[in-house]
């Protein structure tokens, strides 16, 4: 909280829309190997601000969440979605996408550069709920792939809350 806080102080830059709040989660680089973290861009409300961070997962100490940047939007984005470099990221918001780059700053960019469905992101199948119940996740509505050899997930919860997952089986 702190972090963001900071961060919230350190750019003044507000981003509008107009919509109802539900927190989103995007994976924008997933972890490779032990020195390569996991990416993750998170749209939550936070001290009663709207703000989109994102954040490195040190997969190495116990999964923290460590914020690399954040900006206070003004307005809610109803979607969030891969660019193909895996640097920036689209929001939807106000009927329209908007590109921001790695530093969260709005930029120009070509539509054809934003991916349809987020990369990665994986069908929630029966199988996969069932896995997670027994690992205490009760109400799952998505999940994502944090690693590339599939062995770390982020799984968002009905009420907008997450967990990280390790070693789903098929």
């Amino acid at each position: 909280m702190t972090i963001l806080a900071f961060l919230y102080k350190r750019n003044h830059e507000v981003i509008d829309s107009n919509d109802t709040y539900s927190p989103l989660y995007l994976v924008i680089a997933q972890g490779t190997s032990i020195n390569e973290n996991p990416k993750v861009a998170i749209y939550k409300e936070t001290n009663q601000e709207p703000v989109l961070a994102i954040y490195e997962v040190d997969i190495s100490n116990g999964h923290k969440f460590s914020a690399i940047q954040a900006v206070t939007l003004k307005g809610l984005p109803e979607k969030l979605s891969n660019d193909e470099s895996n640097r920036g990221i689209w929001v939807y918001m106000s009927n329209d996408w908007l590109y921001l780059d790695e530093l969260l700053k709005v930029a120009d960019r070509d539509e054809a550069f934003k991916m349809e469905d987020p990369l990665f992101e994986v069908e929630l199948t029966t199988e996969k709920k069932e896995e997670l119940h027994k690992k205490g996740v009760q109400k799952p509505t998505a999940i994502h792939s944090l690693t590339a050899d599939q062995d770390l997930w982020l799984v968002v919860e009905q009420d907008g809350s997450f967990n990280i997952v390790e070693n789903l089986q098929d």
